[in-house]
């Protein structure tokens, strides 16, 4: 039934998708809630709700509370009726995960980028691990609603605009909806990273408490995800990157974009890569000379690695790229005043980024004690952006305006 939601729509399946998004927004939810919300008779809302659980789309929980007669009926969307597919991109690894309605995690499929990932050699793995994550879990392909897509890059269309990140080529010029639409027969939809991942943070944990927060990131780029009164803000005229080129130092570094003293020239990883190569040839002590013969081909992955062992040399770089961006998300926070800061992306799980990040933003905001403001790491870092991607299959799918 669920694919009837999309398009044309008679009168009786409008009424049907309407409960099912409520009910996926605000449940577990009673009939007279529904009632009062959709303005449907109790008679036509019972109705309605009993084939949504014929076809197996809700189910009642058994949850409700009395009030001195019988236990009142509290709906739930069945979070096993259909299966997402979720998926980011970047430079550095391809993450396919299987998704529950609920954005929970079944399993996960992972992809270490290098000078072979091509862009069909990449889209090839996730087609491969789609089948492969339906197969080794016993669902038909029929129960798949579709397949959705993140990338850290600025997209275009369904294009990515700055290929020059990847190792490997490929990417220019190639319609990554049209070739994974083609290779998996089902709908593909693509969007930039860091919105999936705020939106993917509001959905999973904050829906029925805070309307208004915000996402950044620190990764290739430095990036924000806006979520206003509960909707995504989304980027226009290609500025999904903006927040990594707000000015800290307006006589500081040279940015990328040719302006001096960007966040970006200080807090992302190409920044923290140009530093430690300076420093390295400096001969400051690091373990990374062990490994490495050029200096200057020192790549993402061994820097993180170091970062894990807790390299002397890496970590007095990210103290200094931490401190930078605790200044840079001061200057968002009194911007957007959100309820809530959830920082993702690759660097944040590692050692002393995000603690020093968070400690610089709330000392420089002691000055509005009384509009505290919560700035947490995300839950799961590493999967956050495919959670999200996940998740705007299942909007497009149910979003509803009443």
């Amino acid at each position: 039934m669920i694919r009837q939601f999309i398009g044309y729509q008679s009168p009786k399946i409008k009424s049907l998708k309407l409960l099912f998004s409520l009910i996926r927004k605000l449940g577990p939810i009673k009939v007279s809630s529904l009632t009062e919300t959709t303005g449907y008779k109790h008679t036509t809302c019972v109705r309605l709700l009993d084939e949504l659980v014929q076809e197996g789309l809700i189910y009642d929980t058994g949850l409700g509370v009395s009030s001195g007669g019988r236990r009142p009926a509290m709906y739930e969307i069945n979070p096993t009726a259909y299966y997402l597919v979720g998926v980011e991109i970047t430079n550095l690894f391809t993450t396919v995960l299987l998704l529950d309605l609920n954005l929970t995690i079944i399993k996960s499929k992972k992809l270490k980028m290098s000078s072979e990932s091509t862009g069909e050699y990449t889209l090839n793995f996730v087609t491969k691990s789609v089948a492969e994550l339906l197969e080794h879990n016993s669902i038909d392909r029929e129960k798949l609603l579709g397949i959705g897509v993140g990338v850290l890059d600025p997209i275009e269309q369904e294009n990515v605009i700055n290929t020059e990140s990847f190792l490997a080529d490929g990417w220019e010029n190639l319609n990554i909806v049209n070739y994974l639409e083609e290779a998996n027969n089902c709908p593909v939809l693509l969007n930039n990273g860091t919105n999936l991942a705020a939106l993917a943070e509001y959905r999973l944990n904050y829906r029925k408490e805070n309307e208004n927060i915000v996402f950044v990131s620190s990764d290739m780029g430095i990036r924000c995800g806006i979520i206003q009164q509960g909707k995504l803000i989304n980027n226009k005229n290609e500025m999904d990157d903006a927040f990594g080129h707000m000015i800290i130092d307006i006589h500081g570094k040279r940015c990328s974009c040719g302006s001096y003293g960007c966040l970006q020239a200080y807090s992302s990883l190409p920044a923290i890569r140009e530093e430690v190569i300076k420093r390295m040839k400096r001969g400051e002590a690091t373990s990374l000379k062990e490994s490495i013969k050029d200096v200057e081909k020192i790549s993402y992955h061994q820097i993180l690695e170091a970062l894990e062992s807790e390299d002397p040399l890496c970590l007095e770089v990210i103290k200094e790229a931490a401190n930078y961006f605790g200044i840079g998300l001061t200057n968002l926070i009194y911007l957007l005043r959100p309820d809530v800061v959830i920082c993702g992306g690759t660097l944040v799980p590692k050692p002393l980024f995000f603690e020093l990040a968070s400690d610089v933003a709330q000392k420089r905001m002691e000055k509005y004690p009384n509009s505290p403001v919560n700035i947490i790491k995300s839950a799961t870092p590493y999967n956050i952006v495919a959670q999200g991607a996940g998740c705007i299959v299942f909007d497009y799918f149910t979003e509803e305006m009443m």
